[in-house]
């Protein structure tokens, strides 16, 4: 059993394959089982993937038909031998010792889930994303308010950062997993991470907290969370009810609410902002008219009506204004 099994869900990724593999061959932690689970690929994903297993035996490659991100990530989760289980997205890359430093961090305080903070690259731009979080740790009680209902609100809408429901940020304790039987939903291809997390933050007593700056996150120009989706807000909705469920089996509903109205105010701005991402042939007629469905939401009026805004940002107050949101660009 190796300390950490290391999941790569792949999909033609060969132009950025290569840097993914090295980042996580370098690190310092040698104990480590990488999981290549190639997704289907049409590309040379596989081809390259057999050139590192060749000469490194800590490789493991699972070749299987394409069925998503989720799928990937769950086949390799169930060939992982190791104690704690973590996430690389191929394209992305990772610090030379940001796995040893979780494991000794999660076995020092034995924390169910460590978490590390990290860098957004877009272009040639570089943003640094902190955890809101003082303290070193956080225990059962503070879980659900501090880290699930900050998940929760999704985006930045009133002046304070959410926490991003990112797997590749964590190092989770195996048993924490499997005990529960907790798996992606693997009929999502938007915000799977997102369900995971919640559902796995629920099951932890202790969460370790990382302030070191370990994972680098490469925001493409064009993917699937910033091309224009037809299906968005059904999407958004249907995780909403995903997170709702889970928040009503774990008691936690009303304890939450305030978090899950900013949420479904979330859905509607970004289903707004979706109309107007690239990819999206409408006429600008179109848009405005499908905006205007859009806003005509029952409960999304009726929270609008009732809501305080006094702690939300202008940007935010502009578009969620009953009269201004369906000019919203």
């Amino acid at each position: 059993m190796s300390k950490i099994s290391i999941i790569v869900p792949i999909y033609n990724a060969e132009k950025v394959l290569h840097k993914t593999i090295i980042s996580i061959q370098k690190q310092t932690l040698k104990d480590i089982e990488i999981i290549l689970v190639n997704d289907g690929s049409t590309d040379n994903s596989l081809a390259i993937c057999k050139i590192y297993a060749n000469d490194d035996n800590r490789i493991k490659i699972i070749s299987k038909e394409n069925a998503g991100v989720s799928s990937a990530r769950n086949v390799g989760i169930k060939a992982a031998t190791g104690k704690y289980i973590g996430f690389v997205d191929a394209g992305d890359w990772i610090e030379p010792n940001m796995y040893e430093e979780m494991y000794n961090k999660a076995e020092d305080l034995r924390a169910d889930i460590t978490m590390c903070n990290y860098i957004i690259h877009k272009k040639n731009v570089e943003k640094h994303i902190s955890i809101n979080i003082n303290s070193s740790f956080v225990s059962r009680k503070d879980i659900i308010n501090n880290i699930v209902g900050n998940m929760i609100l999704g985006s930045k809408l009133k002046n304070r950062e959410p926490i991003m429901g990112n797997v590749w940020r964590l190092l989770i304790k195996k048993d924490l997993i499997i005990k529960h039987n907790i798996e992606f939903e693997e009929k999502l291809d938007l915000m799977e991470d997102l369900i995971f997390c919640i559902e796995i933050f629920f099951r932890a007593n202790l969460v370790s907290i990382s302030k070191e700056f370990y994972y680098h996150y490469i925001l493409e120009p064009v993917s699937l969370s910033t091309c224009y989706r037809k299906d968005m807000l059904t999407i958004r909705k249907n995780v909403y009810e995903s997170i709702k469920k889970i928040l009503i089996r774990e008691n936690a509903f009303i304890q939450l609410k305030n978090n899950m109205i900013d949420r479904y105010i979330n859905i509607y701005i970004g289903a707004i902002s979706n109309e107007f991402r690239s990819g999206n042939n409408k006429k600008m007629k179109e848009k405005i008219k499908t905006i205007k469905e859009i806003c005509s939401d029952s409960e999304l009026n009726n929270i609008l009506r009732n809501i305080n805004t006094s702690e939300y940002s202008f940007n935010k107050k502009l578009v969620i204004n009953a009269d201004s949101i369906k000019y919203f660009v």
